[in-house]
């Protein structure tokens, strides 16, 4: 596989857990509107996306560390027991063409080949979720930036691509 797998999906799930620690626990119900997962909803499901996609891949049965609690605490704690059991499974060396892989997507079956599996159903859903948790913190005066997102960017304080 031309990616480390792993490595981007620890990456990420530290960079959320980094944006989590961050905001304020009052501030894990907010949503962007009624109809929509809570930040820390958004937070659960992108860890369970990370296991989602990488157990199948490495023929290991989909586990999910989800304590079912939206307080700080339990959602950084799934966090770290994802991390840690995504650090104990083997690399995903290829992604096969012919080896289907079957999921529900809301009320949808999928049943795709690897690499669509992969590339476009589990990860445009991680990345959504984490995106969903900045856009709340934000949305919510959390200060946050593209570094916290990625934790590559960087800026000089003050500075804005938007001119005042």
């Amino acid at each position: 596989m031309d990616i480390d797998l792993k490595a981007l999906l620890t990456h990420y799930l530290r960079q959320l857990d980094n944006m989590l620690e961050q905001i304020p626990e009052e501030s894990f119900s907010a949503s962007l509107s009624d109809n929509m997962f809570s930040l820390a909803g958004n937070a659960r499901i992108a860890a369970n996306f990370a296991l989602r996609g990488y157990c199948p891949l490495v023929g290991v049965k989909t586990v999910s560390f989800d304590l079912g609690s939206d307080d700080q605490n339990a959602v950084r704690e799934q966090i770290s027991a994802t991390l840690d059991y995504l650090e104990g499974l083997p690399a995903v060396e290829t992604l096969n063409k012919d080896v289907l892989l079957s999921e529900k997507a809301g009320f949808t079956e999928l049943n795709l080949p690897q690499p669509e599996f992969l590339h476009h159903y589990i990860m445009p859903n991680f990345f959504f979720h984490i995106s969903m948790v900045y856009a709340i913190a934000k949305s919510v005066g959390v200060d946050l930036g593209k570094a916290d997102f990625d934790g590559y960017h960087s800026y000089p304080v003050g500075f804005s691509w938007l001119k005042p």
